[in-house]
């Protein structure tokens, strides 16, 4: 639980620098949230959505869709669709990686 916690917080930092920040922490800002999103679909793809990653997504799912929802809305009120549209495939396609692996979807 604290991991989510921790991770929605500083997603939630990243999502308001976007946001509100002047251009430098805009700047980070959007790298971060880049670098992240690459990471995810580097992840997605050599399969690594397995274990305790389903266990976690599923379990917490109630703190990831609220803080996901926020940080696309971040991204597209600040200009960024196309970061925007990866960041929302990629989390569809973890969310649905774990619900297969967990028998949810077949």
């Amino acid at each position: 639980m604290i991991q989510s916690l921790i991770s929605t917080a500083i997603s939630a930092v990243i999502s308001l620098s976007l946001l509100f920040g002047n251009t430098q922490l805009h700047r980070f800002a959007f790298y971060v949230t880049m670098a992240f999103n690459v990471l995810a679909w580097i992840g997605w793809a050599s399969g690594a959505v397995t274990g305790e990653v389903v266990e976690r997504l599923l379990r917490y799912w109630w703190i990831s869709v609220p803080s996901t929802g926020f940080q696309l809305y971040a991204l597209i009120s600040s200009n960024h669709p196309g970061l925007a549209a990866s960041v929302f495939l990629v989390s569809f396609l973890i969310t649905a990686a774990a619900a297969r692996a967990a028998g949810v979807l077949s």
